[in-house]
């Protein structure tokens, strides 16, 4: 990114997150400026202390400047914990903005910008980026005034005590420099390569964490180990290369500073010795020479910082300015009513470059079920997923009650509309919790009746705190009957209108398959459903069967005719008959 860019970049930032907060962050960069000057006060009273309260044995002046001392040091204390605490809200306060900016963003972007994303890396931007960010919001601009103030008055201050002496301190700040820059420079490199060891790691432990029973079974844990072990040890040799730089920093740093110390000290010292100089201008000088050090290493380390906060926020805003591929239109206005009819004309849908779906038509009337039947791959999935605008075709139509989608809001289309797929996805909380999610504040009677209608009610009170057991990440406590009955409770409570199935009994045992069953003819009653079939005795009663292949409806018909046709419907129907008679 140029420096236009970065100009560009930085202004959008200001005039976004920093304007809002503006007055308290102006004042807090004031008390940076309040804090400096405090702190160079006390050399100058120590200074007349020694030159001329000592010698003249003014009791009561060196109570008065040791007591002025004291209040200075008070009100530093003060202004340096205000600014501290003002500084971390005005800064966190910007962070939780951009976080909160940024997830929302990432809502809003449709289905085909997470297909291509992983929830890693998207984490990152969320956590990683902004941390960064935060990080320069609080620390850069005080460690600019801190440098620019310090720096200069300090500078100006040595050359006022004396200009030669001056000259013979400011010998070392270039050295300081260079070696402070060069260092901190490849610090900040190895913290990059750092930063990728322990991504690297994190994805290998958290697939072999979540492949464990995989692993036990093929007997793998000594090679899985070893994978782990490499990983480890390369993010053991990136931080010690990272350690190294920095127990090389600030020594080395105040080893250079202290041979401007010893050269003053001889030069100052011979100095005074000879009467050109006081003792107390020489023990001022000293102590303003300390003043150096701390903010020229800090400049130098921020601007090593300020390249990835660049980067950080070059990201954020590419990422916010990712447009939505679906979103409301204009008109778009509120879908109040459903009467349920849903209609695919001449649908088209790629992925990419990839064709899915070639010429789709379907029409589905209120009340009745349509079961899509084919292959894997053959685009039965897209066709659910185009009706509540997860994603929208290149040509053609999808339509609920004679109306194109994309004439309502999406909020207001996908309020009528209840899905149950396959793998159904439960959220960290309670049982309670994942029932009631499509209808928030649910009254505990409803949650029950829901449970109740989806054959969920009995293992639910067995559980050990019955409608308040915790479910876990992703519903691990739960078996996968057990959450499937759940997820069919969660679309009962939301009483859609429309309703979309990816068969939801593939994977569970007879006794459970029968109650799901049971469950989801109770939802699917007098509601349209258009249902992913992978077992075909659970579509027997479907109004209409879609035979799909490579993206086209090549059958139609239910059950009994589609039998009678002899086409692929009826040799999917043969091929899993004597499956089930084999076992």
């Amino acid at each position: 990114m140029g420096s236009w860019d970065n100009l560009k970049c930085l202004t959008r930032f200001a005039r976004t997150y920093i304007r809002p907060r503006i007055s308290r962050f102006a004042v807090v960069q004031l008390m940076h400026v309040v804090a400096v000057l405090l702190l160079l006060v006390p050399p100058l009273l120590i200074r007349y202390i020694i030159d001329r309260v000592v010698p003249e044995g003014n009791l009561s002046a060196l109570l008065i400047c040791s007591g002025s001392i004291v209040v200075v040091f008070g009100f530093f204390g003060v202004i340096a914990g205000l600014k501290t605490y003002w500084g971390h809200e005005v800064a966190q306060g910007i962070t939780s903005r951009l976080r909160n900016d940024l997830y929302s963003h990432f809502q809003e972007l449709s289905m085909s910008f997470h297909d291509h994303k992983k929830t890693g890396g998207l984490l990152a931007r969320i956590v990683d980026d902004i941390n960064v960010i935060q990080e320069i919001v609080h620390h850069g601009p005080e460690a600019i005034v801190l440098a620019v103030v310090m720096i200069s008055t300090t500078a100006g201050l040595l050359f006022y005590l004396d200009w030669r002496l001056a000259l013979v301190a400011m010998t070392v700040v270039p050295l300081l420099v260079i070696f402070a820059g060069k260092t901190s420079g490849r610090m900040w490199q190895q913290f990059r390569e750092v930063r990728k060891r322990k991504a690297s790691l994190s994805d290998v432990l958290e697939e072999n964490l979540s492949g464990i029973s995989i692993i036990k079974a093929f007997g793998s844990e000594d090679r899985e180990r070893r994978a782990i072990s490499e990983q480890n040890a390369g993010h053991y040799r990136s931080r010690m290369g990272a350690v190294k730089y920095v127990s090389v920093l600030f020594p080395g740093a105040l080893f250079i500073n202290n041979v401007g110390l010893a050269a003053v000290l001889v030069f100052g010292g011979a100095m005074a010795m000879g009467g050109a100089i006081s003792v107390g201008t020489l023990t001022a000088f000293i102590l303003y020479l300390g003043y150096l050090l701390h903010p020229i290493i800090r400049m130098v380390m921020m601007m090593e910082q300020g390249g990835q906060f660049l980067a950080s926020m070059e990201r954020f805003f590419d990422y916010m300015d990712i447009a939505p591929a679906i979103r409301d239109l204009p008109a778009a206005r509120n879908l109040d009513r459903v009467q349920g009819e849903v209609k695919f004309e001449d649908v088209h849908f790629r992925y990419e470059d990839k064709s899915v779906l070639n010429g789709v038509t379907i029409t589905a009337q209120p009340g009745q079920m349509i079961a899509l039947v084919g292959p894997s791959g053959a685009g039965k999935t897209t066709i659910v997923r185009l009706i509540p605008r997860f994603y929208e075709p290149y040509q053609g139509r999808v339509l609920i009650d004679g109306r194109d989608l994309r004439d309502f809001t999406l909020r207001s289309l996908r309020s009528h509309i209840g899905m149950v797929m396959q793998d159904d996805f439960l959220f960290s909380g309670s049982v309670a919790d994942n029932i009631a999610y499509g209808k928030p504040g649910a009254a505990a009677e409803e949650i029950v009746e829901a449970a109740t209608l989806a054959n969920a009610a009995t293992f639910i009170e067995q559980l050990s705190e019955g409608y308040d057991t915790e479910v876990g990440k992703r519903g691990l406590r739960l078996s996968e009957g057990q959450k499937q009955r759940v997820s069919i409770a969660r679309a009962i409570l939301k009483d859609p209108r429309i309703l979309l199935l990816d068969e939801a009994t593939s994977s569970v045992d007879p006794e459970t398959e029968l109650l799901i069953q049971k469950a989801l003819d109770r939802l699917r009653r007098g509601r349209t459903t258009v249902a992913i079939a992978h077992r075909l005795s659970t579509i027997f009663r479907a109004d209409q069967i879609l035979f799909v292949e490579d993206g086209r409806i090549v059958e139609r018909g239910n059950h009994h005719s589609l039998i009678e046709q002899d086409g692929e419907y009826a040799r999917f129907f043969r091929i899993q008959f004597a499956t089930l008679s084999a076992v």
